[in-house]
């Protein structure tokens, strides 16, 4: 387990080969804070503030952030961004980024205290691994969570990675398998719940203007639909149901090709 697991040095030295791995690189920052927490929100628990990544998450436009109420009477605050514009430590600039975010992220920046000091974390690369394609590959060994696939986290899906990934050892293992064999099926069945975690998470960072890719085939094709899908997730409750079961791992990505659900999003848009 662990995005820096020595599993692979391991391997290899003891006569072992690499599994290949497919990499993108982001050069995502984010920053968290906390502050006090009183009525100025009233009955509200969680804000968020999500700009389409098409705008680069430039200073000139609403920053991506959140809040979370969480215990002993206090806000949880992460505030994200990219390249030269990845938040820093400086408390002064956490507020003035919290500022430009949504109204609950304002008001709490202009009635909250901060606690502590700002905390920050920088993802450079996502990151996979595909030991199905292995010839070779030891019995009894499996390879779960970030040593496995470690996707940009500011779309949320790293514990329902590691969940669904679970879930596949589990199915693996009660199919009693041999230990003195590798466990292909496991690795079949968890690879294609990591193809639909990379799918997602590298069609929306292809989107920022600073990734170069590496571009997969038909992505043009599929940004214009995607982007199609986003607003026509907007302006109806049934399509934005399977968009968010989408993105939120509920549903595979193919749940967003079936022909009737398209032709719903198609004429939600034509009639505006």
């Amino acid at each position: 387990m662990g995005r820096n697991s020595p599993l692979e040095d391991w391997l290899v030295r003891h006569g072992w080969d690499r599994a290949p791995v497919d990499g993108m690189r982001i050069d995502l920052g984010y920053a968290t804070a906390l502050f006090h927490r009183g009525d100025e929100l009233g009955g509200t628990v969680v804000a968020h503030s999500s700009p389409g990544p098409a705008s680069g998450y430039l200073p000139t436009v609403t920053e991506p952030g959140a809040l979370t109420a969480v215990e002993d009477d206090r806000w949880s605050v992460v505030l994200a961004g990219y390249a030269d514009h990845r938040p820093g430590p400086d408390p002064e600039e956490f507020l003035r980024r919290m500022r430009r975010c949504v109204e609950p992220l304002r008001t709490v920046a202009d009635a909250s205290t901060m606690i502590g000091g700002v905390r920050t974390y920088r993802f450079v690369e996502s990151r996979r691994r595909t030991y199905s394609r292995l010839d070779r590959f030891p019995g009894g060994l499996v390879v779960v969570g970030d040593a496995l696939a470690s996707v940009n986290p500011v779309y949320g899906q790293g514990l329902t990675l590691s969940a669904l990934a679970a879930n596949a050892l589990g199915a693996h293992l009660r199919s009693t398998p041999s230990p003195h064999l590798p466990a292909r099926n496991y690795f079949r069945l968890v690879e294609a719940v990591v193809e639909g975690a990379w799918q997602l998470s590298t069609a929306a960072d292809l989107a920022q203007p600073h990734v170069t890719g590496p571009y997969p085939r038909g992505h043009r094709a599929r940004k214009w639909v995607a982007d199609r899908l986003t607003e026509a997730s907007v302006l109806d409750s049934t399509v934005n149901a399977r968009y968010m079961g989408v993105v939120n791992m509920e549903l595979p990505p193919k749940a967003l090709t079936d022909v009737r659900f398209l032709a719903r999003a198609a004429r939600v848009l034509i009639s505006g």
